[in-house]
């Protein structure tokens, strides 16, 4: 028990010291986030200055540096009043969403697997299938994700399906969008909300069929075989 112990605390320190680490980095890119405000502050002033001297002077239509500046500051402020339009809030395909968890869920089908990506701002269904070999090349090193299997557990004389839900955060993934991974995930467990296990994964060594039979035997409290006999 003391080992257990042991081991439960050195890995909660490794948690917490990891959340240490990104919470710095998060900060790091916040004030790089700020110096970038600043300087599309900066910039904005010096175009409507730009512009205020415009009005009350005349310019030199044959002087191509003042018209240069001008169309700099107008481009600016149009890419500005465009971005400011544009929403951050992640959506949800609800239809495409729903239609691969039933899918996933429905005993007839042959569908084993749903993976769901994110297509701009909104959360999709981007593949399903029964080939766990295919379900893994939907992730990439620098990609966000979700998935959803059905395994079958038990032993030949009780067979029985287990749903797995997994995140999927690529390793190249900015620090930015790892933050906004908890609150995306929570808009699709709307609908994928029926589960034995969920489980995070950062690497391409994770995404293995028998860690995910594990852990889906560890949740169950007993040790039973695929449900197959050999």
């Amino acid at each position: 028990m003391d080992d257990y112990l042991m081991q439960r605390i050195e890995t909660i320190t490794t948690n917490q010291n990891n959340m240490i680490h990104k919470f710095e980095l998060l900060s790091k890119s916040v004030d790089e986030m700020k110096n970038i405000l600043y300087k599309i502050t900066d910039k904005i002033e010096t175009c409507a200055k730009s512009q205020k001297i415009n009005n009350e002077i005349s310019i030199d239509r044959e002087d191509p540096d003042d018209f240069s500046e001008i169309n700099s500051c107008h481009s600016v402020i149009s890419r500005l009043s465009i971005s400011s339009k544009v929403t951050m809030t992640t959506g949800l395909d609800r239809d495409t969403v729903r239609a691969a968890y039933e899918d996933v869920r429905a005993d007839s089908s042959p569908t084993e697997w749903a993976v769901f990506k994110f297509e701009g701002a909104r959360i999709v269904c981007s593949g399903r299938g029964s080939d766990f070999t295919e379900f893994r090349t939907h992730f990439a090193d620098d990609e966000r994700a979700f998935g959803y299997l059905r395994l079958q557990m038990g032993d030949e004389l009780s067979k029985r399906k287990k749903f797995l839900f997994v995140t999927w955060v690529g390793p190249n993934v900015s620090v930015i969008n790892r933050a906004k991974m908890s609150t995306d995930k929570a808009i699709i467990k709307d609908i994928i909300s029926n589960f034995a296990v969920e489980l995070q994964l950062e690497s391409q060594a994770e995404i293995d069929i028998d860690q995910f039979r594990d852990a889906l035997n560890r949740a169950g409290g007993a040790n039973y075989g695929t449900g197959t006999r050999e």
